[in-house]
Formats: structure tokens, C-alpha cells, sequence
């Protein structure tokens, strides 16, 4: 009796997981049938995961100046916790950016939620002129303003054969790199990589 009981137990507890998985699938399936295509220019790179093997870590500009919720413009690196919902618009070269940072999403236009965002000046380490001293560059910094920064998914998983040689076409293709997502209720999920208008893995067969 109480081995019949485990067994059922244990089946129990497999189908629970199962129907998770089976649940998480589903609705990232969904999403690429019946999402919007968004694409936007993007970097990347190929680390590796001991326990999911290679796949390539994309990285896209989420960087947006028009923060529809109060802040104070004195935190800078300052980690915004909880939901946020970023709108993406149509640019005229037919790529995708961000528009608008927001608490919550508006009526109108194709709003995705993000785990959080981080509050940055506009002006980068990066952007530092020739001979320029820190104080002066600085003072530049925030005069610049604030922008909110926020991520997408990142991961794209390829055949470990071709990863590094992956890596190394984007970089070379930079100008020409694109992170390919699909948008529907305000999820997003990352579908492929297009190098000058062909799949990654394609362009690294030929």
C-alpha cells in the first residue's frame, strides 16, 4: 500500500513538471507563431555554459531618454526594481527602438514588459574627449540627462560547432547584425540572429 502510494506520488509530482515545461513551451511557441516580428541592430558574443553548452549572447540598444515616471535625476546607476514596460517603434530604416519607458503600458502603439531598468546619464565613460579632466567631463555627464536602460533576451543557443565561427562573422558583419524577436501580449522572445538578411547559421555554411 504505501509503495502504491509513493509511485502514485512520484507520478504525481513528474506530470506537475511536465505540465510546466509543457506550459513554458506553449506559450514561447505561441509567441513566435502569432507575435509581431520586431528587429533590431544588435551585438554579440559566444560564452559557454558547462550545463547548456555554446550558444550566443546578444546584446541590443534598450537605451531610451523619454522615462514616463517620476525620478531623481541625482541617482544615476540606480537599479529600477519591479515591471517596467518599454514601447517600441517603427524607425524610418525599418529597424525597431525604444521610444518610451513607462510603469505601465499605454493604450496605443507595442508595449513589452521588462524585469526592471536602470537609470543612467545620457553621456558615457566612453564619450570622455582627448585631454579632458574628469570634472569637466563630469559636469557634461549631467548635463546631459538621463536615460533609462533596459534588456531583452539575450540568448540564442546554436550548434556548438559553429558558435565561435558565429561570434566571429558578427563581428565582422557588425553593420549588418540583427537580433530577429517576435512580440505578442507583451512578451517578447528572441527568434534569430540575421546577418545582411540571411540566418546566422546559414551564413556561417556558405
Amino acid at each position: 500500500m504505501k509503495f502504491r502510494k509513493g509511485v502514485a506520488a512520484a507520478c504525481a509530482a513528474l506530470a506537475v513538471q511536465v505540465a510546466a515545461v509543457g506550459w513554458l513551451v506553449w506559450r514561447y511557441e505561441r509567441v513566435v507563431l502569432l507575435g509581431e516580428e520586431v528587429r533590431m541592430k544588435c551585438r554579440a558574443y559566444d560564452p559557454y555554459d558547462p550545463l547548456r553548452g555554446r550558444y550566443l549572447r546578444v546584446s541590443v540598444d534598450g537605451d531610451c531618454r523619454n522615462i514616463l515616471f517620476e525620478y531623481n535625476p541625482e541617482e544615476t546607476w540606480r537599479r529600477i526594481s519591479g515591471d517596467v514596460f518599454a514601447k517600441l517603434a517603427k524607425s524610418p530604416d525599418g529597424l525597431w527602438r525604444v521610444e518610451a519607458v513607462a510603469r505601465e503600458p499605454g493604450a496605443d502603439g507595442l508595449w513589452v514588459k521588462r524585469d526592471g531598468a536602470r537609470l543612467d546619464y545620457v553621456l558615457e565613460y566612453g564619450d570622455k574627449r582627448d585631454g579632458e579632466d574628469y570634472e569637466a567631463f563630469h559636469k557634461r555627464r549631467k548635463a546631459s540627462g538621463i536615460k533609462a536602460e533596459v534588456s531583452f533576451p539575450g540568448q540564442l543557443f546554436v550548434n556548438e560547432k559553429i558558435a565561435p565561427a558565429a561570434e566571429k562573422l558578427i563581428q565582422e558583419k557588425a553593420s549588418s547584425a540583427i537580433a530577429v524577436y517576435r512580440v505578442l501580449d507583451g512578451r517578447i522572445v528572441l527568434t534569430g540572429i540575421e546577418i545582411d538578411g540571411r540566418s546566422v547559421q546559414s551564413a556561417v555554411k556558405e
